[in-house]
C-alpha cells in the first residue's frame, strides 16, 4: 500500500477565500463574463476591441459578452461612435441580486405552504409502494444538490467514484461540508478517483477523507452507490463552468441496478492503489512514486500557467516554470528536468539560442519547441536544430498529450 504523508494545516479554513472570478461566478456570471466585468473595471471606459485583447478573450465573443453585462446591470455603454463600455458600480450590482433570490426565496415558501394545504384537502391515491423509482436530475448545481442529498441520507457505506474536475468543482458547493459531517456520524465514505488527482491533493483536504482510492475509471462520469441508491452519469462536462445545463444524472432506487453497481464499485475499490492522508508534525512524506520534472519557458505568464496547471492535472509531479529565455538555461542546469517546452519568440534570447546553450549541457536533452511562426525560415531552422517535437500555437491538448505519451 502506497502511503504519503500530507501536512494538513490543523487551522485550515473550512471555506476558503475566493478570488473575483469565481464570486462573480456565484452571482451567476460565466468565468469569461467574470473576467469581462473584472477587466472593465480594471480599465475604466473602453471599446469592446481593447476590451478584447485585455483580457484575451475573442472579440466577437467579447461583444456578445458585453451586451449580456449590459442586459444583467453589470455595464452601461455610451452612444458615442465608437461605442465605449464601463463597469457599473458592483456593491449595488450584488446587493440588487442578493435582494432578488431572497425575494425568490420568500416566494417559494410561501407557495410550497399553500401547494401543502391545498393538497391537504384533496383526495389523493395511495403511492404505489415497493417498485422502483428513476429520477433524471438536469444542471450541474441541482446535480451537485442531489448529490449532497444522497451523501447525508447514507448512514452505512457510500462509494463515490468521480473525476479530479469534479472534485474541484465540489470543493467549492456544500459536498465537502456534507462528506465531513457523514464521516463523524461513521458512514463510511469509499472515495475513488483517477491517477490526475496525486497532483491536486489539497482538493482532498477539505473532504475530510485521510484514505481514497486511484483507480481506472470506467468512464469520465460521476458515480454514488449507497445500500438504497443510486446516481450516476457516464460524462461529465471538460470545462469549468459551460455546459451545466446539458449535464445530467439518474437517480434510482432500483434493487436491481443497486447490486450491479455495489459489485462494479467493490471491484473497483479492491483494484485500486491505497493513497492515504497522514498528519505528522506538519512535514511532508516522501513520495514512493516516481518523480518527474518538466521545464516551461515562455515570455507570456499566463501561457506558462496555463501549460504547467494542464501539464500538473496529467500527472506530471513537478512543473517549473521560467517566463525568461536565459534565466531558463540557469534553471535547466540546476534542476535537469526530463523535458522542455521552449517558446523560441522571446525577448531576451529566442528558443533557438535557448535550445543551442541547453545541448551543451545536456546534449541529449528532450526540447518540444512551442511557437506560433509557420514562416518557411522558422520551419527551416526547426527541421536543422531537430528538437523532440514541435507544437504550434494555438496549441491544443491534443498536442500536449501527444508529446507527454
Amino acid at each position: 500500500m502506497q502511503v504519503q504523508d500530507i501536512s494538513l494545516d490543523d487551522d485550515f479554513k473550512q471555506s476558503e477565500e475566493h478570488d473575483e472570478i469565481t464570486i462573480l461566478k456565484d452571482f451567476g456570471l460565466e468565468e469569461d463574463e467574470a473576467q469581462t466585468y473584472v477587466g472593465l473595471a480594471q480599465l475604466g471606459s473602453a471599446k469592446a476591441s481593447e476590451i478584447s485583447a485585455f483580457t484575451k478573450i475573442d472579440r466577437v465573443r467579447t461583444y456578445k459578452i458585453l451586451e449580456n453585462l449590459k442586459n444583467l446591470g453589470f455595464a452601461t455603454s455610451t452612444l458615442s461612435s465608437p461605442i465605449k463600455f464601463s463597469a457599473n458600480e458592483p456593491e449595488s450590482i450584488l446587493k440588487d441580486i442578493i435582494l432578488k433570490q431572497k425575494q425568490k426565496v420568500e416566494h417559494l415558501e410561501k407557495n410550497s405552504s399553500q401547494f401543502l394545504k391545498i393538497l391537504s384537502r384533496l383526495k389523493l391515491n395511495e403511492p404505489q409502494i415497493g417498485l422502483p423509482k428513476l429520477t433524471i436530475v438536469s444542471n450541474r448545481n441541482n446535480i451537485y444538490d442531489q448529490m449532497a442529498k444522497i451523501i447525508e441520507e447514507t448512514n452505512d457505506r457510500l462509494f463515490i467514484v468521480v473525476t479530479l474536475s469534479d472534485i474541484i468543482r465540489m470543493y467549492y458547493t456544500s459536498i465537502p461540508e456534507v462528506i465531513k459531517k457523514a464521516t463523524k456520524n461513521n458512514t463510511n465514505i469509499k472515495l475513488m478517483t483517477g491517477p490526475e488527482l496525486l497532483t491536486k491533493l489539497e482538493y482532498i483536504k477539505r473532504l475530510g477523507i485521510n484514505k481514497f482510492k486511484i483507480v481506472t475509471l470506467p468512464s469520465p462520469g460521476r458515480l454514488l452507490c449507497s445500500e438504497t441508491q443510486v446516481l450516476m452519469s457516464g460524462n461529465t462536462s471538460s470545462q469549468e463552468n459551460k455546459n451545466i445545463n446539458d449535464e445530467s444524472v439518474m437517480v434510482t432506487n432500483s434493487n436491481d441496478i443497486i447490486k450491479n453497481m455495489q459489485s462494479l464499485c467493490e471491484f473497483l475499490w479492491e483494484s485500486g492503489e491505497d493513497i492515504v492522508i497522514e498528519e505528522k508534525n506538519n512535514k511532508k512524506g516522501k513520495k514512493s512514486q516516481k518523480q518527474s520534472t518538466i521545464l516551461v519557458v515562455d515570455d507570456d505568464a499566463d501561457a506558462v500557467n496555463i501549460f504547467a496547471d494542464y501539464l500538473e492535472i496529467k500527472g506530471v509531479s513537478t512543473v517549473e516554470r521560467c517566463t525568461s529565455g536565459k534565466k531558463a538555461i540557469e534553471r535547466f542546469k540546476k534542476i535537469r528536468p526530463e523535458a522542455v517546452f521552449l517558446d523560441i519568440m522571446m525577448p531576451d534570447v529566442d528558443g533557438f539560442y535557448v535550445l543551442d546553450e541547453i545541448r551543451k549541457i545536456e546534449p541529449k536533452a528532450k526540447i518540444i519547441m512551442v511557437t506560433a511562426d509557420k514562416s518557411p525560415e522558422t520551419t527551416k531552422k526547426l527541421k536543422e536544430v531537430k528538437p523532440a517535437d514541435v507544437i504550434y500555437k494555438p496549441y491544443d491538448i491534443e498536442q500536449i498529450t501527444r508529446c507527454l505519451k
